[in-house]
């Protein structure tokens, strides 16, 4: 890595009591955030057997932007661990999250009051084993269900199964939250990632269509790629669109676990998308999720990359060539030349002060009075263990 890469050191730390797996910042309160914890205790009963137990919380934080500090506003105690937390891409004051005991729970963080709180709306069982953790939880974005009306996620487990639960009404009634598809891989082994997202592609007679994908990435390095039929086709109650691609890379391209992925806003490439992918072999890649798959450039970083997020997307004018920048997470820049498969990834900065393993991180993006830049972290801390 050059030597010009900038090393920022922080402004504030804070040690938690127990270990933080999963933050985001609040898209209604910018100037706080919720973190999830996971906290495995062990004890030995009276046959000197040793029995496992997970719990977490929920943590809602203040950032003062103006003097970097940090304080607590709510704790919520959970009886189970917090593996991963989203809040909803529309209704924004609303977070899911994923828990050790194979359910997803809804909650709303309330901004009409002060101080604000995070208040539990429901928890739905979306394994039938409660020993079985989901282990992921990605939102689905908008027209990547059939139909207009409905709402839902997709979330992982460690049994290898990937699940789609949607409603047609109301996110906050539990009762209409049903599974309108399953997917298990070909072998049992942790899914660590679900991604959804939807591409634009001309059909033969000049229609543009929205094509929704699902990529997943599992503990053995393979990299799953499902692509199904048209959004916005209706079909029967509570059903997915048929796959059109069901694609196993069989890890050809990951040397261990895929933990982060990230499809691109660029257009399909050979009527394939393109992806970042994160992965605990220590490498960031720009993938082509083909049916025999592509790296188009990697860039090893010195550590398992778990945490993936674009900053910025623009294009701009170079040369008399178009080129499109994308920011990424802490400290990358990934380049393509348009029309070309040439990708460049640079390093622009890493932060390593924590000496830890990065599973909970984010980025403040800001207010309107107020510079829309920044970030804060949690220990562990950066997007590379």
């Amino acid at each position: 890595m050059a030597d010009n890469i900038r090393k920022p050191k922080s402004d504030n730390t804070v040690f938690l009591d127990q270990p933080p797996s999963c933050l985001e910042f609040c898209p209604e309160l910018p100037g706080h955030f919720v973190v999830g914890t996971y906290l495995l205790s062990e004890t030995k009963n009276e046959g000197g057997e040793i029995q496992q137990a997970k719990t977490g919380s929920l943590q809602l934080w203040e950032l003062d932007s103006r003097t970097h500090a940090l304080a607590l506003v709510q704790r919520l105690d959970l009886p189970y661990a917090v593996f991963d937390l989203h809040f909803h891409p529309s209704e924004k004051d609303k977070l899911a999250i994923a828990s050790s005991t194979g359910a997803v729970a809804l909650f709303t963080v309330s901004h009409a009051q002060n101080p604000p709180s995070i208040t539990p709306i429901w928890t739905k069982q979306v394994h039938e084993d409660p020993s079985i953790p989901a282990l992921f939880l990605a939102w689905a974005p908008e027209a990547w269900l059939p139909r207009s009306a409905s709402d839902g996620f997709a979330v992982t487990f460690s049994d290898s199964r990937t699940a789609v639960f949607a409603t047609n009404g109301n996110l906050a009634d539990e009762s209409g939250l049903a599974e309108w598809g399953s997917f298990a891989a070909r072998q049992m082994i942790e899914v660590w990632f679900v991604a959804l997202s939807t591409a634009i592609q001309s059909s033969e007679n000049g229609r543009q269509e929205k094509v929704p994908f699902m990529f997943t990435g599992n503990d053995f390095g393979s990299l799953h790629t499902r692509r199904f039929g048209e959004a916005g086709v209706e079909l029967g109650p509570e059903e997915l669109p048929p796959l059109t691609l069901d694609h196993d890379d069989r890890a050809r391209h990951h040397t261990a676990g895929i933990t982060s992925i990230v499809p691109l806003p660029v257009p399909l490439v050979d009527d394939a998308p393109v992806l970042l992918t994160g992965s605990y072999d220590e490498t960031l890649r720009v993938y082509h999720a083909s049916r025999r798959g592509e790296v188009l450039v990697e860039q090893g970083l010195g550590g398992g990359v778990w945490r993936l997020q674009i900053l910025e997307s623009k294009e701009r004018q170079l040369d008399s060539e178009l080129a499109i920048e994308r920011g990424v997470s802490w400290c990358w820049q990934a380049t393509q030349q348009d029309g070309s498969s040439e990708w460049d990834i640079r390093v622009l900065a890493e932060f390593t002060e924590h000496e830890s393993m990065n599973y909970a991180s984010d980025v403040w993006k800001g207010v309107k009075s107020e510079p829309a830049e920044g970030g804060i972290v949690l220990r562990p801390a950066l997007c590379v263990e």
